[in-house]
């Protein structure tokens, strides 16, 4: 039963990042959570601490890691991005996320050209 579940590496370990890992490990639908930041101290960090909780939930494997992460990933949830400022636009906004997207893409395909992406970055509708 454990092999049906899927691999699930989340890029960008902010606010939705981090709250979606959790989610995802009190779910206990994922198998393997990996974690990946620019900021590996933060990743690391929130590795540390859904780890400290894994006795109360489900058994899931939950690690830090770069793009190759996404090795056999199954789903690839990408909430990497900036944030919108006061006052800036969608298309500001868009013209920032997508310079950051150009970097994560083709990092991510390096890795794993099956798996599913799931975007959660804003403006969602446009980088999707």
């Amino acid at each position: 039963m454990e092999a049906l579940k899927p691999k699930i590496a989340i890029i960008g370990v902010g606010n939705v990042g981090s709250t979606f890992a959790f989610s995802l490990m009190m779910s206990g639908l994922a198998r393997e959570i990996v974690l990946i930041d620019k900021n590996e101290i933060l990743a690391r960090g929130e590795c540390m601490d859904l780890n400290h909780s894994l006795s109360f939930v489900h058994p899931t494997r939950i690690c830090t890691a770069g793009y190759e992460g996404c090795e056999n990933a199954d789903i690839v949830v990408i909430t990497a991005g900036a944030n919108r400022k006061p006052g800036q636009s969608r298309t500001d906004l868009v013209k920032i996320n997508v310079a950051i997207y150009k970097e994560i893409i083709p990092a991510i395909l390096r890795y794993s050209s099956d798996a599913i992406l799931l975007v959660v970055t804003n403006p969602v509708d446009i980088l999707t």
